[in-house]
This record gives C-alpha cells, sequence and structure tokens, in this order.
C-alpha cells in the first residue's frame, strides 16, 4: 500500500476490488504473509480478510489482478478462485458531480 491515489482526482481512474479465495487462508499465521506481499504493490487501497478471500482495493492505473495473485502466490499460498470487479463507491463520498452541485450550491 505504498502510492495511494488522489481521492480527489478520481476522474482518472476507478477502484478495483479483487476478491481472492486462498487455500491456505485458513491458517491465522499466514494472513499476515499475506497481506504483506499484497500490500507491498504499489496501488493498493486496502486489503482486508473476510469470510475466507482476501479482499483488495486497488487503482488499475498502478497494479493488476495478476500482480495482486502473482504476490500471493509468492507468499507459497495455493488461489482456489479469483473474481475482480468495479468497486462502487461509497454513498458519503463525494463524486465529481456532487461536488460541482455542491460547489454550484455554495456560490448561489
Amino acid at each position: 500500500m505504498k502510492d495511494k491515489p488522489d481521492r480527489a482526482d478520481s476522474s482518472l481512474s476507478e477502484t478495483m476490488a479483487a476478491r481472492i479465495e486462498i487455500k491456505e487462508l485458513a491458517d491465522p499465521s499466514r494472513h499476515k504473509e499475506v497481506t504483506d506481499a499484497v500490500g507491498a504493490l504499489d496501488g493498493v487501497i486496502e486489503i482486508k480478510i473476510e469470510k475466507g478471500a482476501l479482499h483488495v482495493s486497488f487503482d488499475p492505473l498502478a497494479t493488476t489482478e495478476k500482480k495482486i495473485e502473482e504476490a500471493v502466490r509468492s507468499t507459497g499460498s495455493t488461489i482456489k478462485a479469483a473474481a475482480t470487479d468495479r468497486e462502487t463507491p461509497h454513498p458519503d463520498l463525494p463524486t465529481p458531480t456532487n461536488v460541482e452541485a455542491g460547489a454550484q450550491t455554495r456560490i448561489s
């Protein structure tokens, strides 16, 4: 999680979310090893382990699902399944439309 993208400049990229099922993830001692390996990649925004899977939010301009999978495999872990999708913006975060509307409201 070296370079976090500037959230204010979200027009340049979308955040992607990867869900990776890892065979050895049932072993809690592997959690730190896997999260450290993935977190060392540029563009990784957030990592969490929930419901037996690794969930990674990342900037697709800085890294890819393939690089994330390679980082997981570098720990000696076996990937059972992987899926990637665009991450839905959090409703409390401003979107470019909301920011513009808010700016117009303040000016008026």
